[in-house]
């Protein structure tokens, strides 16, 4: 897909940020999970969806080619806010490997964020696509090892209850990913 390069929305950004909340207040539930912490996300997760609603309604962006990455970060902000919701639901926001795979994607985002912003200046984007990939990568990484202990436990239920809040990780990592994508063929610096 070929991109023309124009002015960055800061409606974008916003969005951004509010998808880079989504993803700081999930780490932070899977760190210690609590009902205050699940309700954290999920105000974090409306305010994300607010915000993607406004950029698809069409509001503010100057340029058609924006509302793939708007998208995208919509995707990653509502996985993540749907893995936290559902370890809630489900109980099971203490299992091992589960806040790894938070702070993973957590760092993901907010490389993502920092190579949007350095973006309109050039310098240091490449370099936080780059640290987005790799920090993807961790994330699946962590999400494999916890999805194999989670095979591993005497308790089935227990594993599907973690092996569907995996899923909305693996959906994350991904739609992070192609975020970063979307920034590096804006960007023409061929980072993928």
């Amino acid at each position: 897909m070929l991109w023309r390069r124009g002015a960055l929305p800061e409606e974008l950004i916003s969005q951004a940020r509010a998808s880079v909340a989504v993803a700081r207040e999930a780490s932070r539930f899977f760190r210690r999970p609590s009902e205050a912490g699940a309700y954290a996300v999920r105000q974090a997760g409306l305010r994300a969806r607010r915000e993607a609603a406004a950029l698809m309604a069409g509001r503010g962006l100057p340029d058609g080619d924006w509302l793939i990455l708007s998208r995208r970060l919509a995707e990653a902000a509502q996985a993540q806010a749907a893995a936290a919701a559902e370890a809630a639901r489900f109980g099971v926001g203490e299992v091992a490997g589960l806040a790894g795979a938070g702070a993973g994607l957590r760092e993901c985002g907010r490389q993502v964020l920092a190579a949007l912003e350095a973006l309109p200046h050039g310098p240091g984007c490449a370099e936080s696509l780059v640290a987005a990939k790799r920090w993807a990568l961790v994330a699946q990484r962590r999400h494999s090892r916890a999805r194999a202990a989670a095979l591993d436990a005497p308790n089935a239920v227990l594993a599907l209850k973690v092996r569907t809040v995996l899923r909305r990780f693996d959906a994350a990592a991904e739609a992070w990913q192609q975020a970063a994508d979307c920034i590096a063929e804006v960007l023409g610096s061929g980072v993928k």
